[in-house]
């Protein structure tokens, strides 16, 4: 994506943020709006990730 380290790192941070109002919070903090298509998408993968993370490990444990 050539991207520079730190704005990879605040899209990535945007992964654990609190959904869209995360994305706003930690974007605007860094002065980074315009990489709010990518937090977006990082917050949508980073969720459903999660998901499928926490069903195979009740899976696993039960």
């Amino acid at each position: 994506m050539k991207m520079y380290p730190v704005e990879s790192a605040v899209v990535t941070a945007c992964h654990s943020g609190l959904g869209g109002t995360g994305d706003i919070a930690i974007l605007s903090a860094s002065n980074r709006m315009e990489l709010m298509p990518f937090a977006q998408i990082s917050t949508r993968i980073g969720g459903a990730g999660m998901v499928v993370l926490a069903a195979l490990l009740l899976k696993v444990v039960h």
